[in-house]
């Protein structure tokens, strides 16, 4: 049976494949210079309650590792060399923690990247060709992993020696929590409203969009290279958002979702850390058996 990887290990699986994306992210509560426009402030930060139930970067990262080192294992007992891609570099795969959850708010970054992500390429490099013996041996499909599916092969040991006797599911559902929390805010009546009013402020910058999700799904803003059509939404973008006070009422709002969240999951959510942590030890196991 193909079987299909949702969640953290996923992602790890992703990861390892160079195609991860981050999931929607998001900023802190803006305060003095931040909440007044004041276009020097630099990115608000945001926490929210569901974070300290969730997998870290850098355990995530061990996971990944891990996978990894089970993986070539296998591939070199079959006499393949396991091409694994490069790790990504931190400073430009992607936006730090919950930078980017209620859309951009860096100012800077918006003058000279627009909606793009500082270091991203134009195009993406071009991935190895690798027979159909590799890929089979790999995925037990005969196919590139690129899809997250596979039938078994060392993608699926791999799996197996990491996951044995561990509850994915738990490890996952914080996650899932916060999605669900993410997609409930945008129903919200006072998300809804601050939408309205940074809606009203962007047309009065010449530019008609419903919410601050839609200029980065439009085509004719985000291309394969950053133009001064984007540069000039994206700043607009962000600086009505500072003129509503729009990640602050997101935040608030998602903030008691997921509070109530945690207080009527919080035997669900402790599960989840315990099974977090017995996986998280055994990644650093495989790791420190490999002497990394």
């Amino acid at each position: 049976m193909r079987l299909a990887r949702a969640g953290l290990v996923l992602l790890a699986v992703a990861v390892v494949t160079s195609c991860a994306s981050p999931e929607p992210s998001g900023n802190a509560r803006p305060t003095g210079a931040a909440a007044s426009g004041d276009a020097t402030a630099g990115p608000p930060r945001i926490t929210l309650p569901l974070d300290p139930y969730q997998v870290s970067d850098d355990d995530f990262a061990t996971v990944s590792r891990a996978l990894t080192e089970l993986t070539d294992r296998c591939m070199r007992r079959q006499g393949l060399t396991y091409e694994a891609p490069a790790p990504q570099d931190t400073a430009t795969a992607g936006p730090a923690g919950h930078e980017r959850r209620y859309g951009i708010t860096v100012l800077e970054s918006a003058r000279t990247h627009g909606y793009h992500l500082v270091g991203t390429p134009a195009r993406h490099p071009e991935q190895p060709k690798r027979s159909k013996a590799y890929e089979r041996a790999l995925t037990g499909t005969g196919k590139p992993l690129d899809d997250g599916e596979f039938d078994d092969g060392c993608t699926g040991e791999a799996h197996r020696e990491l996951e044995a006797g561990i509850d994915m599911e738990a490890v996952d559902l914080p996650q899932w929590y916060k999605r669900d929390s993410f997609q409930r805010s945008l129903d919200d009546p006072r998300v809804k409203a601050v939408f309205a009013a940074w809606s009203r402020c962007m047309a009065e910058a010449g530019h008609r969009y419903a919410t601050p999700l839609d200029p980065p799904a439009d085509p004719g803003v985000m291309g394969r290279t950053v133009t001064d059509h984007e540069r000039s939404v994206a700043v607009a973008d962000i600086t009505c958002k500072r003129r509503t006070g729009l990640v602050d009422a997101w935040q608030r709002v998602e903030t008691t979702l997921q509070r109530s969240t945690v207080t009527t999951r919080a035997a669900q959510l402790k599960k989840a850390g315990a099974q977090a942590d017995r996986l998280i030890a055994r990644a650093d196991r495989i790791l420190a058996a490999d002497g990394g």
